[in-house]
C-alpha cells in the first residue's frame, strides 16, 4: 500500500491528539529532554509508512545484505587460522612419530593385577512404611 503525498501533507495539517500530547510529556518525564509536540504528532502518524517505504526498504536490504557479507567473512577467516592450526599440529605429529615411534605394550604386561580389597558386608537401612494418612480408612 502507498500512501501519496497529499495524504501527509493533510495528516501534517492536522492538529495533534490526546495521545500525542500525552505521549510528548511522558518523553519529557522519563527522559529530561522536552520535544517538539509537532514532531511527536508526526513521529507516530508517519512511522509506519516509513518503514514500508521503498527508501527504507532499501536501505535495509543493504543493511542486511552487508552484515551477512561481514559474518561470511569472519566465518572465512575462522576457517582459513583453523586450518593453518590443524596444519601445524599435524606437521608436529608427524615430526614425533619420526623421532619417536610409539612403543606398542602388549595387554598382558600393561601393569601388574591389584590385589582385591576384602568386600565389607553392606548394612542396608530398614525398608520404610507408609505414611497412615496414604492407607485407605477402615470400615
Amino acid at each position: 500500500m502507498s500512501t501519496n503525498a497529499k495524504s501527509f501533507e493533510e495528516r501534517a495539517a492536522s492538529e495533534p491528539t490526546d495521545l500525542h500530547k500525552a505521549f510528548a510529556h511522558w518523553i519529557e518525564m522519563e527522559t529530561g529532554v522536552k520535544p517538539d509536540l509537532k514532531t511527536v504528532q508526526l513521529v507516530c502518524s508517519l512511522r509506519m509508512d516509513f518503514q514500508k517505504s521503498e527508501t527504507n526498504q532499501a536501505d535495509l536490504a543493504k543493511r542486511k545484505k552487508a552484515a551477512a557479507d561481514k559474518k561470511a567473512k569472519a566465518a572465512a577467516e575462522k576457517r582459513e587460522r583453523l586450518q593453518k592450526q590443524l596444519a601445524k599440529l599435524q606437521a608436529e605429529l608427524a615430526e614425533t612419530a619420526e623421532v619417536e615411534p610409539a612403543v606398542s605394550v602388549p595387554a598382558e604386561t600393561a601393569a601388574p593385577a591389584q590385589a582385591a580389597a576384602p568386600t565389607l558386608p553392606v548394612k542396608r537401612a530398614p525398608a520404610r512404611k507408609r505414611p497412615t494418612s496414604a492407607r485407605p480408612a477402615a470400615k
